[in-house]
């Protein structure tokens, strides 16, 4: 059964170790040649932590599940650091053909909650194949022509 990040932000993060809540879901980190989410920021600002995939034990409609609180760590990388400041996120980013047509914006992610593979990109109410996604940068998604 598929998610959506737009259904995802905002979700709680809890330790299933101690049960406790660590934070809310606020950015999802993806990959853009593996087409998956590689991790999860947790909170804002500059108290955004992140938690890589590998460390995410369950994606539930209620919560996320995450081994204990050290799966958590401040951004590493650059990427992480734009990441955690919602500079890398999907939702509401310019989609250009490489022809450079201008398709819309990102309306919404479609992806495994099991495996964090992008199953597809929605734009306004057409879903676009993850297959055809060439690169993501901080001024556009770039898609294979054939995606239009």
């Amino acid at each position: 059964m598929s998610d959506r990040f737009e259904a995802a932000s905002g979700r709680r993060i809890v330790s299933r170790t101690s049960a406790e809540e660590l934070g809310n879901l606020e950015h999802l980190v993806v990959d853009a040649k593996g087409l998956r989410v590689t991790a999860l920021v947790v909170g804002k600002g500059r108290r955004a932590l992140v938690v890589d995939w590998e460390h995410v034990s369950g994606f539930g409609p209620d919560a996320v599940m995450v081994a204990d609180e050290s799966a958590l760590h401040p951004p590493r990388d650059d990427r992480e650091r734009a990441a955690a400041g919602g500079k890398l996120e999907l939702v509401g980013q310019r989609v250009l053909s490489d022809v450079g047509n201008d398709l819309g914006p990102i309306t919404d992610v479609v992806f495994d909650p099991t495996s964090g593979v992008i199953e597809a990109f929605m734009i306004d109410d057409r879903e676009v194949d993850a297959a055809a996604l060439l690169g993501i940068g901080s001024f556009a998604v770039i898609v294979r022509a054939s995606a239009e």
